[in-house]
């Protein structure tokens, strides 16, 4: 492990974790070399992990536990209160469990923080540009900075004097979204998100064989695949997207549309091609009565 002098200087991290895989321990020892400080967050997983845990505080991290699985957003803002105690950093980097942050990655996202406010513009959130060899979507340049949209929360640089201006998460909301609430609450407050020339590896959803009637689908010569979320995780994209929705409507109406209709594309496609039909569309329901009525939380079907 690297010295504390050759981490990068003035710069913790936030690690969410729910029921871990030994893998955590790994993704925690690369932070720990490029941060002055690491928290990881139990988000009240429950028995079974107090091993990872103590591997992980034997390696130098600081570790939070939560009495109960209460969100990422209520992981997020505990771990960054945490950390905030523990070094004063001036940035944290909020990052998931299954994410893999590669050596050069804490500073090549702070080298895109100082460049931005060298050429005048205050950054609220430090993304970086690509993700699993994926780009990430972006909002144009000014004066020369590259900047993005809806940045994933996982690897991202948030400044302190972005907490301090707009707050925390929103932790009601629970999970999905709440990186996308924070987006436009900063974008909305004059502080962009700016992309850094760099790259992690990172798990969204899960790949599976697209079936029609209990056939598999083709395409290519190779079996078709789409990418689903957990069943339950269909009540919160569609809950959250109506109670993020009614917040930002009036002065993001495009993003509102657009991404409901991203939304129900993604529905239907998993409707026609993906298994588990009946109860992902009981979980959709379910989050849009929900959503309507303005209710918010953890839902109580888990």
């Amino acid at each position: 492990m690297q010295t504390a002098a050759q981490r990068v200087p003035g710069v913790s991290g936030v690690v969410t974790a729910f029921q871990p895989s030994p893998e955590l321990i790994t993704n925690v020892e690369s932070l720990l070399r490029q941060l002055t400080a690491v928290v990881v967050v139990d988000d009240g997983g429950g028995p079974g992990f107090d091993h990872i845990f103590a591997a992980l505080a034997e390696a130098g991290a600081v570790i939070v536990r939560l009495p109960r699985n209460s969100g990422i957003g209520a992981a997020l803002n505990a771990g960054i209160r945490r950390a905030r105690e523990c070094a004063d950093p001036e940035y944290i980097v909020t990052v998931d469990q299954d994410s893999h942050l590669p050596a050069g990655y804490v500073q090549a996202l702070l080298d895109a923080a100082v460049a931005a406010r060298a050429a005048g513009i205050e950054p609220g959130l430090i993304s970086p540009s690509r993700i699993h060899g994926n780009p990430v979507k972006r909002a144009g340049s000014r004066h020369g900075i590259a900047l993005g949209k809806e940045p994933i929360q996982s690897g991202l640089m948030l400044p302190v004097t972005t907490l301090e201006a707009i707050g925390g998460f929103w932790e009601e909301l629970f999970i999905d979204l709440v990186d996308t609430e924070y987006y436009f609450r900063a974008l909305n407050a004059g502080l962009p998100t700016v992309l850094a020339d760099a790259e992690f590896d990172h798990s969204l959803g899960t790949m599976v064989d697209a079936r029609v009637f209990g056939r598999s689908i083709a395409a290519a010569g190779r079996p078709l695949k789409v990418r689903i979320a957990a069943t339950w995780r269909y009540y919160y994209i569609f809950r959250n997207r109506l109670l993020v929705s009614r917040r930002y409507v009036s002065r993001n109406p495009g993003w509102v549309a657009a991404g409901i209709w991203t939304d129900l594309r993604h529905l239907l496609v998993v409707t026609l091609l993906a298994p588990g039909r009946s109860a992902r569309l009981k979980s959709v329901f379910r989050g849009i009565a929900d959503g309507l009525r303005g209710r918010s939380g953890r839902g109580q079907f888990r």
